[in-house]
């Protein structure tokens, strides 16, 4: 996906966050409708933990519902993480995101939500 890229500092962590957490939410809003709220929390969950050996900060979206991350919490949990190597975690969590809707539903929702979220995540440059 990679449609945020990090220019040396222009884009911050916390920015990172909250628009990832956004789009995550968006997803939600979108996908709602056709399987539930429900399914989209444990959709996040279940691609966390798959790439959280790569990516050992989003532990957090394991352990929890992305509803309750809170962006300053979680930016504490980053320590060194640059806004580099999140937006490359978080944009491996939305690919193992639609990997899942995709496998739920084929092409029924993924292409029209992947350019929604591609969209909104270009607006943060």
């Amino acid at each position: 996906m990679l449609p945020i890229h990090d220019n040396s500092s222009s884009v911050s962590r916390e920015q990172v966050t909250e628009a990832y957490l956004k789009v995550i939410g968006l997803i939600d809003e979108r996908v709602a409708p056709y399987l539930g709220r429900a399914t989209t929390r444990v959709l996040v969950q279940g691609a966390a933990r798959r790439i959280q050996d790569n990516y050992p900060f989003l532990c957090c979206l394991v352990h929890r519902p992305y509803t309750d991350i809170i962006p300053s919490v979680f930016h504490e949990q980053l320590g060194g993480i640059t806004a580099y190597e999140l937006i490359e975690g978080l944009n491996a969590l939305l690919d193992e995101c639609f990997a899942g809707l995709r496998e739920l539903t084929g092409d029924l929702i993924v292409p029209p939500l992947h350019d929604e979220v591609t969209h909104q995540l270009r607006q943060l440059q």
